[in-house]
């Protein structure tokens, strides 16, 4: 057998095509990896976008509407997306899991009727026959791969729209002014400041493009604390949205911010010709004054003392000099830029407990309002669908909000923003969505 076998063991020819073999299996190894690994990444990033669209969808729906209604619009999603006659099971709903999220520890808890956040999973994977299949990896037995991805969407409130200036076009503020920590001054086209004002650490001064400020020459050096509080930041503000929201929460029993001072929903009417002053408010009743045009105006006189009611009009309303109102709702569906005015003097909320709940007010407006001497605010809302205009009373401004569908031209004199948004009334909140994870 050896003499017999030595001649075949010495021949050459034919090798090439025993080493092409040998290079084919590896081109195939190669290009399997090329095609197939090329194509997985494909899929875990297809994955990803279905899974980030779904959970804002999930997110979103689940503000007004209960889990099941909120899973069936995640399921919409991911079906326009990732078909399940050519992806399988991507989503189940039990994959859809709503709770809330910790920002400091990075952590979603599940938790049974959450609103504020939703983690959802997306799968191609062989458990539910759908692993993303190989082409040329099939020759070496891998026959695909199993991908998974994760995406998790939660609500927040900015700081900025809860104790701060804020304005669709612009804010401007004049000198000698301490803005204290927290505090937020922001305008989604620009800011304006002029010169000797302090922003203490944790001011936020900010709008689309930090570089759009308006300073004088000297502003940057003349401003304590400006360059630290500068931000870029844009926030799509919805001031009717949330005028709309006040009216509700004023005036509809069992509405979330229904004001807890009302002991009755029986409308008080008031004649529009009439002050109104403490011999025709109704303590712990929602009054209403109808005009027959919304430039007619209705007048709370001076000295005069409203609390513990809501006030419904569509008239302009003008308060007289030092007239205040405390546990206090004004709405207001004139469209005037004077639809809320005051002389000298006027104050809302209680100056006692500026950081303390009780006492706080909401102005809201279709329109605008205007104040030019000695306003004050403590732990109070101003929303306004127009421009807001005024002068505060020296250290005048405690624990407040102003938030303006137009511009805010404003003369704070003073201490600015000293709650940090405690003891601010709740009510016309807007919650925004952020991919966390």
């Amino acid at each position: 057998m050896t003499r017999l076998t030595r001649p075949f063991r010495r021949e050459e020819s034919g090798t090439i095509t025993i080493f092409g073999l040998f290079l084919f299996v590896v081109a195939c190894c190669l290009g399997g990896l090329a095609l197939d690994v090329s194509h997985a990444y494909k899929m875990r990033t297809q994955l990803q976008i279905t899974a980030d669209s779904a959970a804002h969808a999930a997110l979103v729906r689940r503000q007004r509407f209960d889990e099941d209604t909120a899973i069936a619009a995640a399921m919409d999603v991911v079906e326009s997306m990732m078909p399940f006659e050519t992806h399988g099971d991507v989503v189940l709903p039990e994959d859809i899991v709503f709770g809330t999220w910790d920002a400091a520890t990075r952590t979603f808890t599940p938790v049974e009727n959450a609103t504020q956040a939703v983690q959802i999973d997306t799968h191609r994977i062989a458990q539910r026959s759908n692993a993303a299949q190989n082409f040329l990896l099939r020759l070496i037995d891998v026959d695909g791969w199993d991908i998974i991805r994760r995406s998790i969407f939660a609500t927040y409130a900015p700081d900025c729209l809860n104790e701060g200036f804020v304005a669709e076009e612009y804010v401007d503020v004049t000198s000698n002014n301490i803005f204290r920590a927290g505090f937020c001054v922001h305008a989604n086209h620009y800011v304006e400041l002029n010169n000797n004002n302090l922003l203490e650490l944790g001011v936020v001064v900010s709008m689309p493009n930090r570089h759009d400020l308006v300073i004088p020459a000297a502003g940057m050096r003349q401003n304590d604390g400006l360059e630290e509080a500068l931000r870029d930041a844009y926030y799509d503000l919805g001031v009717p949205a949330r005028v709309t929201e006040a009216y509700d929460d004023a005036t509809i029993p069992g509405a979330t911010n229904f004001p807890d001072f009302i002991t009755s929903t029986i409308e008080v009417p008031l004649n529009r010709r009439d002050p109104v002053d403490e011999t025709v408010w109704v303590e712990g009743r929602i009054h209403r004054v109808t005009c027959a045009r919304e430039n007619q105006r209705i007048r709370i006189p001076q000295d005069t003392v409203l609390r513990n009611g809501v006030l419904v009009t569509n008239c302009e309303v003008a308060f007289g000099s030092n007239a205040a109102v405390e546990n206090f709702r004004l709405v207001t569906t004139s469209t005037s830029v004077d639809s809320i005015t005051g002389a000298s003097g006027i104050r809302m909320g209680d100056p006692e407990s500026p950081c303390a709940p009780g006492g706080e007010v909401i102005f809201a407006t279709r329109g605008g309002m205007r104040v030019p001497q000695g306003l004050e605010m403590y732990g109070s809302r101003v929303i306004a669908e127009g421009d807001v205009s005024f002068t505060a009373a020296i250290n005048g401004i405690g624990g407040s909000s102003i938030l303006a569908g137009g511009h805010i031209r404003g003369t704070a004199n003073g201490e600015v923003g000293i709650c940090h948004g405690v003891g601010l009334p709740p009510g016309s909140e807007r919650r925004y969505y952020q991919m966390v994870l």
